[in-house]
């Protein structure tokens, strides 16, 4: 718990992203779920285990992941992974979970932690002397992230209580094909005939799990919301799992003019104003912290394009429904077609 304290420390300084220290706090208090599963007498001995494994494993990935020589967005969205498959500890301490599903999840939690705690230096976290690196053991970063992410946008569908238990249990069955096959690639040990056989199967799961994303998230039952509501909720999930360099070059024409002066290192979240106009929080690159009026018609139809429907759901997790009924609203009162969001094309 000491070190877990020392790790959200080190996020308090104010050049740290919002979106980082959202993620490392969070991810710390995701934890106490776990902390007080093991503590409760009534927790099977198993399961206080697992989560104690699990507890030790997540915080010394935010531990690498917050000192690791990694570029700030990749970094971003590795602790943004974290923050997601920590969430998943509300369900898998639930006495109601399915025990099949519980396991699922845990594996899938173990597997995805192991990736973000290998993935700074594309070998092994505890390594002696990383650089000396076998050849062929080192994986594209970017890939890698990539494939994190979409496995962490599964995590935060099952994490959801909106899900339906069926769907949470298919989800979690071809997620975890998928995260072990990840672990597999990103372990130094696998040879490259070995990588090249993994990374071909990857993809083949990747896709059925993307398919599975869609279906199980769509399968929740929620209230509508406002078209302001819904627009803000949509950007602030896109700007928590897209690159900065992707929102600052596709957002410039909307950018104001003292932001563009300064430049825009974290674009952080949105709030919605009414349904016309989302006040939008950025940090600048001097470490200000600013926020600005953007019209929902503009920022919503260039976020589409930089987040078309084909990865929608594997970037934004549930909230890509939010994203696809704002562009329902803006089709049926203005007539306004939003990038592919409800075509499926592109």
């Amino acid at each position: 718990m000491d070190k877990l304290i020392d790790i959200v420390d080190t996020v308090e300084d104010p050049a740290e992203m919002p979106q980082d220290r959202e993620g490392v706090t969070e991810s710390a208090e995701n934890l106490t779920t776990a902390l007080a599963a093991i503590n409760d007498p009534e927790t099977p001995p198993q399961l206080q285990k697992e989560l104690t494994t699990i507890v030790k494993q997540v915080t010394t990935t935010l531990e690498v992941v917050n000192v690791a020589e990694v570029p700030p967005e990749d970094r971003s969205l590795l602790l943004l992974v974290v923050k997601r498959t920590t969430a998943t500890l509300d369900v898998i301490c639930d006495p109601k979970t399915p025990p099949e599903t519980r396991d699922r999840m845990i594996a899938i939690m173990k597997d995805s932690v192991y990736v973000a705690r290998m993935t700074p230096n594309g070998a092994g976290a505890d390594s002696p002397d990383r650089s000396q690196s076998p050849p062929g053991t080192r994986i594209p970063r970017e890939s890698t992230v990539n494939t994190l992410l979409l496995v962490s946008s599964s995590e935060d569908i099952m994490g959801d209580r909106r899900t339906p238990a069926k769907e949470r249990d298919r989800l979690a069955d071809i997620t975890h094909q998928v995260s072990a096959l990840l672990r597999k690639a990103s372990d130094p040990g696998t040879s490259q005939k070995e990588r090249s056989e993994v990374a071909e199967e990857l993809e083949k799961k990747t896709a059925r799990m993307k398919d599975q994303q869609e279906q199980s998230a769509s399968a929740r039952k929620g209230a509508e919301v406002s078209l302001g509501k819904a627009a803000a909720f949509c950007t602030s999930a896109i700007f928590e799992s897209t690159r900065e360099s992707a929102l600052v070059q596709g957002l410039r024409k909307l950018i104001p003019p003292k932001w563009e002066a300064e430049g825009v290192k974290d674009f952080w979240k949105a709030k919605e104003m009414n349904d016309e106009t989302l006040d939008v929080l950025a940090q600048l690159r001097n470490n200000e912290h600013t926020h600005g009026p953007f019209e929902v018609v503009e920022i919503v139809t260039e976020l589409a394009e930089i987040v078309p429907y084909d990865r929608l759901f594997g970037s934004l997790g549930g909230s890509a429904l939010s994203c696809k009924q704002t562009a329902s609203y803006l089709d049926e009162r203005f007539g306004i077609t939003v990038g592919t969001w409800l075509t499926r094309s592109g």
